[in-house]
Order: C-alpha cells, then sequence, then structure tokens
C-alpha cells in the first residue's frame, strides 16, 4: 500500500477539524465508506477515472492527511498509488488539492 501522508498542526479541536474536514471533502464529492476495516473517504468509481482516497486522523493537536488513488474497476483494481508520478497525474492532482484545502482550514 502506498499513499502520501501530510500533517497539519492545529490548535483548533478534534470535533472543529472533522467538522472543517468534513464540509470540504462533502463539497469535493467524496463519500464516507468502510474499506477493509478503515473509515476513508472515496471519489469515484473508477470506470472514467481513478477512485480517489482520503484517510483523516489526528493526534495530539495534528491532523494526519493520507491520500491516494486506485486505477481500475472496484475490487478488480491496482494497489493504492500515492500522488507522486505520472500514472494517474490528473486524479492525483485534484486528490492533492483537496488535502491541500484541509490542511489550509485546519491550521
Amino acid at each position: 500500500m502506498s499513499r502520501s501522508v501530510f500533517h497539519a498542526k492545529t490548535i483548533k479541536t478534534r470535533e472543529e477539524v472533522y467538522q472543517i474536514a468534513t464540509a470540504i471533502l462533502d463539497s469535493d464529492g467524496y463519500k464516507q465508506i468502510d474499506r477493509n476495516g478503515e473509515t476513508v473517504w472515496k471519489k469515484g468509481t473508477g470506470a472514467m477515472t481513478a477512485m480517489h482516497f482520503i484517510k483523516l486522523e489526528f493526534q495530539d493537536g495534528d491532523l494526519i492527511i493520507s491520500g491516494w488513488v486506485q486505477i481500475g474497476l472496484g475490487s478488480a483494481g491496482l494497489n493504492d498509488m500515492d500522488l507522486t508520478g505520472f500514472i494517474g497525474a490528473v486524479p492525483k492532482k485534484t486528490t492533492f488539492k483537496t488535502i491541500q484545502k484541509i490542511r489550509k482550514a485546519v491550521m
């Protein structure tokens, strides 16, 4: 599993951070799902473009945001791909933009 990980230090409470992040994810078309036992946010089905994934974790005033894409349909998709590199560049870029919006909003 290859994922890009970003950090955002904040003085906001866990609840405030999740409320802000949830609003951004909702507005960008992400839906919260359970994926292999972990709660993540997903956008897309893989039919026309890669599936976008974002995971949020909070530890001691640090929001940890993981982002990745998966190319292929549903469970037949390839492995998780971090947000670097040329393959899947467009969905990687849009996933990264959403992550940057979250980071900026909670700092």
